[in-house]
């Protein structure tokens, strides 16, 4: 029984020269209640599953199992597939982080129109009408093209419409009108040439309130203070608005802006100085509340936002069936095939609160700390670290043409246009058996 035992204090466990080097073992510091583990795949049952350790599912008995941090090492057998990284258990279930990201995608689809039934076969011009404003005249003649055409309309389009983005784009026989944007909801396309057939492709995913959710417009914060945003990562927080917080005086506790380090002190900003002692601290008021019985941000379930978005399909200009919000159908069908809890459709996007708990203790990409847990596990399993400065799409939506995500700059949870192309990191869990 040597590879088990326990010891009074961390103290004891040092001057122990009895532990073999080379078997696995596992012994408890009880003044600590922890638990040390050393050698190479300590399997436990999900059960025992803490940060940093890496999900398995087990072929043989079909369950979810754990390999204890620091005791992975590559390959498994083949009994065994990695499936992730353990975030946090709670009394029913494991948090469970993909150790890859799923790719780089929208939140939102961007609006699209199909015109086809062009003729060159003489010479004549046209306008677009996109709700109440309408393009000059587009003139073509027989030697124009689909190709020339979709030039000049696309000309036409950003000449009356300077929100980015308007594209136009000819295919075989029709040419395709895209907009990459936040506003406005387009409700009306029309074509002054009663030839030409005008097909609305999508819905106003990129512009507008999807309808499926929860639509948050603000974030609460453990000093009470109500945003749009909140400081995520404490260390990458410091990094920016120590040097570029706002440059002001008198503030108080509610206040929703974050002053630089320069600026707290008791001659400038009293108030806060005598309530936080520390900028560090001042800081720490500004992430989000958490456990959050008032508040952080009410849509909170990750799962559920995924299963409702992923859902939303439209028929593009080539008949085939594309997501209407590809972030969160990026992670919804992400999968590990033959992982029990883990294939496609076990996996989703994360809300803003579950991407706010990975976030918050990552040390990736700060000089000077040690690695987080959960980079750790995720690095050992051979996976894609988690940085401080990654941007990463959540499935909590802010509303209009603005979804929540972690800026990566400024370590906090910010808002980010539904149209950028953002890097989808899929969760999961499991059942505790």
């Amino acid at each position: 029984m040597k590879n088990i035992k326990s010891y009074a204090n961390q103290a004891a466990y040092d001057a122990d020269t009895t532990r073999p080097t080379n078997q696995s073992l596992v012994n408890m510091i009880v003044d600590t209640n922890s638990i040390i583990r050393k050698g190479v795949n300590i399997i436990t049952e999900g059960r025992y599953a803490a940060e940093g350790d890496t999900a398995i599912w087990d072929t043989v008995d079909l369950r979810t199992k754990v390999v204890k941090l620091g005791t992975l090492t590559l390959p498994l057998s083949s009994r065994y597939i990695i499936c992730g990284t353990v975030k946090m258990r709670t009394e029913k279930n494991v948090f469970v982080v993909a150790n890859q990201n799923a790719g780089q995608f929208q939140w939102a689809a961007p609006w699209k129109v199909k015109l086809s039934g062009f003729s060159f076969a003489s010479a004549g011009s046209f306008t677009l009408t996109i709700n109440s404003t309408t393009t000059g005249a587009i003139s073509y003649t027989t030697s124009d093209t689909l190709t020339t055409l979709a030039a000049s309309m696309q000309t036409a389009i950003r000449t009356v419409m300077t929100t980015p983005t308007w594209t136009v784009t000819a295919y075989s026989n029709y040419i395709v009108v895209q907009q990459d944007s936040y506003v406005p909801n387009v409700t009306i396309f029309t074509c002054s040439n009663a030839g030409i057939t005008v097909n609305i492709l999508t819905g106003n995913y990129q512009t507008a309130t999807s309808g499926l959710l929860n639509a948050n417009t603000s974030v609460f914060r453990v000093d009470g203070s109500v945003s749009s945003y909140a400081i995520n990562n404490l260390q990458k927080g410091y990094l920016y608005y120590s040097v570029s917080g706002t440059d002001t005086t008198g503030g108080q506790i509610l206040d929703a802006g974050i002053i630089k380090e320069s600026r707290f002190n008791a001659t400038d900003n009293p108030i806060l100085f005598n309530a936080y002692g520390t900028y560090m601290n001042y800081l720490a008021a500004k992430m989000p509340r958490y456990p959050y019985s008032k508040g952080l941000i009410t849509d909170r379930n990750g799962k559920s936002n995924t299963d409702k978005l992923a859902g939303v399909m439209f028929t593009d200009h080539d008949g085939t069936q594309k997501p209407g919000y590809g972030a969160a159908y990026a992670a919804k069908t992400f999968g590990i095939a033959g992982a029990g809890d883990f294939v496609a459709g076990n996996w989703w996007l994360p809300s803003a609160p579950e991407l706010y708990l990975i976030m918050k203790d990552v040390t990736e990409g700060l000089t000077g700390f040690a690695l987080d847990k959960l980079n750790a596990g995720i690095n050992a399993a051979g996976g894609t670290k988690i940085s401080v400065s990654d941007y990463i799409w959540s499935s909590s939506e802010y509303g209009g043409g603005l979804a929540f995500y972690p800026h990566g700059t400024y370590g906090t949870m910010n808002l980010s246009n539904k149209y950028n192309a953002t890097t989808v990191r899929p969760v999961s869990a499991f059942q505790i058996l």
